[in-house]
């Protein structure tokens, strides 16, 4: 019997529920769209055809927020079923503030890679997240590296709000320092879209204290911090919000939804909103080496440039990629599972391990 609970799952009314049908068709209908304007597309839209198709269809996924908490697995199932899947044996440890961290790999490995999943801070992890991690550890360790992934399962919006996760991400990076007993030395920092904002807040903490969040003071920096595609700044003027609207997963309209679940009500802060802080605050970064990737192709780039730019300005170990024709996240959307990789997967593998 599954140990692994449910959580973040909002019981739907009987409209909600109904409307779940229709939206298939609505769909279908973004399907055909999507196919018949292929072949009169320019350059405002990717260039492949797969990702023209799977973009659009994402961004004009027809789900509320409650819709898709309640027909997608949370992220205690889609590990545990890809675990299984893979002929591994899925292990969770409890953790303080409602939450739990999943180890992928082999658990007394020296070297620890923390992460935190994306999804607009409202979306469970996916299966291809999991995958992502198992191949890339397995072909690292192929080589004869020694490193696991601890999995951090954050309760999403709106069934808690800023700075719950923020609080959930410091109490991950907590466990593995002060229980498992690992040097900062050894550990890796990172996470995906929102997940990259969790990083990077995280990491600022450390030098920086949240005022509602306890302190994590470290005896050595991080051996590395990674920010993929990071939401670091919830503004939308930023010119790649326009240029890139018809090539990304993600939308404007989206993003704003999300922004507002996070931060229910209130103004964003330094925390929050990575970008926002002194850009000063970074230069005493408890870490070895930052690594910011995003794609060329999605909507955050502007921002996601900016705030690279200003951190390697008083951080010179600080390397930002950019894909190009990537949208955001495509090693786990639209390329996910893709054998030969994309450039900013293939390029953060590199990265990790030369960390070890």
């Amino acid at each position: 019997m599954s140990t692994f609970k449910k959580v973040d799952v909002p019981e739907l009314g009987m409209w909600e529920k109904a409307d779940l049908h229709v939206s298939k068709l609505s769909i279908i209908a973004s399907a055909l769209y999507a196919t018949l304007i292929s072949p009169f597309r320019g350059q405002s839209y990717p260039k492949k055809f797969k990702h023209h198709l799977l973009s659009l269809l994402i961004r004009n996924d027809p789900y509320s927020t409650r819709q898709k908490q309640y027909i997608d697995m949370s992220t205690p199932k889609a590990y545990e079923i890809t675990m299984k899947k893979r002929g591994l044996i899925p292990e969770q440890v409890s953790l303080p503030h409602d939450t739990e961290g999943y180890w992928i790999g082999n658990k007394p490995a020296k070297n620890v890679l923390v992460y935190y999943h994306g999804g607009g801070f409202s979306m469970a992890a996916r299966t291809s997240h999991i995958a992502f991690w198992i191949d890339l550890i397995k072909l690292l360790n192929d080589n004869g590296h020694d490193i696991a992934v601890f999995f951090l399962r954050y309760t999403l919006t709106p069934h808690a709000v800023y700075p719950t996760q923020l609080r959930q991400a410091v109490g991950g990076l907590r466990y593995i320092l002060n229980e498992t007993g690992r040097s900062p030395s050894d550990v890796i920092l990172g996470g995906d879209s929102a997940g990259g904002n969790l990083a990077m807040a995280t990491l600022l903490h450390i030098s920086h204290p949240h005022p509602e969040i306890e302190p994590l003071k470290l005896s050595t920096p991080l051996a590395g911090v990674f920010g993929f595609a990071p939401w670091i700044n919830f503004s939308f003027d930023w010119p790649s919000m326009t240029e890139n609207a018809y090539k990304d997963i993600c939308t404007i309209p989206w993003l704003k939804k999300q922004s507002g679940y996070y931060l229910a009500g209130k103004e964003g802060d330094n925390w929050s909103e990575p970008s926002r802080a002194p850009v000063e605050w970074w230069a005493d970064s408890m870490t070895e080496r930052i690594l910011i990737l995003a794609g060329g192709d999605e909507i955050l780039l502007s921002s996601i440039e900016a705030f690279a730019k200003n951190i390697k300005s008083v951080f010179p170990n600080t390397t930002f990629i950019v894909g190009n024709d990537e949208s955001h996240d495509l090693h786990l959307y639209i390329d996910a599972g893709v054998k030969e990789g994309t450039h900013t997967g293939n390029e953060l593998r590199r990265w990790v391990a030369a960390r070890l």
